[in-house]
């Protein structure tokens, strides 16, 4: 997920930054919406619920899913907030800022072979990463299977793709084959993060399900100093060692790095 970095902490506004006016949105195309570097712009985050078609929408309590897509480019929201963005037919282009720092990132480190990705969203990393290194085990985890659906429905995802619906907790505590080169972790956002993701226990699973030279990644969304230093403080506690966070300009997103 991506999150722009304001101080109404809001990403579904309308009102950032001046571009034609979304009434009269069908006169932009969405060519306008992506950058020089072939990210998405803030506009197209905040706007997304509102461009496009409409593909897939349902709702299940107080979660809505919605598939869009305009042109070859589709998208995954979680109440109305933009979760993933996939260029159809080319996962090897990452449109996301925060997945273009990740992949500068990677390019440091050599070719995985067993990636374990937690959380799903729209399937741009596991696809991207199948693109990139075709010998590579990919297995994703997410406990949503709505989002699952869509990702094998309208994101290119076969029947056969290893994607497991539980809860990544549980994932890991029942792990116990062959360790991961990588573990990409992307389960912070505003939508009731799970309260694991701060506590002890699972950053030690996460560290025991790594190899000797693995690597985790984390996708973390913070609007505030106190929630950057709460993670790093338990990543020091279980890796024995600071983690490396590289911030995404413009956006709440850090990409923190620590290696086993």
């Amino acid at each position: 997920m991506l999150k722009i970095k304001s101080s109404t902490n809001c990403v579904k506004s309308s009102k950032h930054s001046g571009i034609t006016s979304i009434l009269g949105y069908a006169d932009v195309t969405m060519q306008e919406f992506l950058t020089e570097s072939g990210t998405v712009s803030s506009d197209f985050v905040t706007q997304s619920h509102q461009l496009g078609h409409l593909l897939y929408w349902h709702k299940h309590g107080k979660t809505s899913i919605q598939v869009r897509q305009e042109k070859t480019l589709r998208w995954l929201l979680i109440n109305n907030t933009l979760q993933s963005i996939v260029e159809l037919n080319h996962p090897e282009h990452l449109l996301f800022p925060h997945l273009q720092v990740l992949d500068s990132l990677w390019q440091k480190y050599p070719p995985p072979q067993r990636v374990l990705e937690l959380g799903l969203g729209a399937g741009a990393i596991r696809d991207y990463l199948h693109s990139v290194h075709q010998d590579c085990q990919v297995i994703s985890v997410d406990n949503n299977p709505d989002i699952i659906h869509c990702y094998k429905r309208y994101f290119g995802g076969d029947h056969i793709s290893e994607v497991n619906c539980n809860d990544a907790y549980k994932v890991l505590e029942l792990e116990n084959t062959t360790p991961f080169n990588w573990i990409i972790l992307d389960l912070f956002s505003e939508l009731d993060a799970p309260r694991f993701l701060y506590q002890h226990k699972f950053y030690t699973l996460l560290r025991n399900t790594l190899s000797e030279q693995g690597v985790l990644f984390i996708n973390f969304i913070a609007e505030h100093e106190s929630q950057l230093k709460q993670l790093e403080h338990l990543l020091i506690i279980n890796f024995g060692k600071k983690p490396h966070i590289h911030h995404v300009p413009g956006y709440a997103n850090y990409i923190i790095v620590i290696e086993r």
